[in-house]
């Protein structure tokens, strides 16, 4: 749970750094929205985090290494709509990836892992928005 706090702390932030790096405003608004989403998950988490916290300390959770899971989260020099596009795929790829792992590594807990899958498909949905 703190690592996907951590790791939606700094989404969320790149999403509103960026958001007024992009040049095409279609992608800004994304941009925008992804970082309001990132709000709102910090929100379930801390919630999912509060309301299972006695579950989870008596479960033992092996196989995630969180350094596979962490997305590349830096704005080159050079920034532009393309790079940027390519930086949010990856972060939605890499996200998606952990909380699908996560949710089937967290079956025990039926809440959490279907919350967990809930995240995952907001993050394959903001994927095929890029791609579009």
């Amino acid at each position: 749970m703190k690592f996907a706090l951590d790791v939606e702390t700094e989404v969320t932030r790149f999403y509103e750094s960026v958001q007024g790096l992009a040049k095409d405003e279609d992608l800004a608004g994304v941009f925008g929205s992804l970082a309001s989403r990132g709000e709102k998950r910090l929100k379930t988490i801390e919630r999912i985090r509060r309301e299972n916290v006695t579950e989870m300390i008596l479960e033992p959770i092996v196989g995630l290494d969180s350094d596979a899971y962490r997305p590349t989260i830096s704005v080159p020099d050079d920034v532009d709509d393309s790079k940027l596009t390519n930086i949010a795929r990856g972060i939605e790829k890499k996200l998606n990836a952990f909380y699908n792992d996560a949710a089937t590594k967290l079956e025990f807990l039926s809440e959490v892992a279907y919350s967990f899958e809930i995240l995952a498909e907001a993050n394959d949905n903001a994927n095929q928005r890029f791609a579009s």
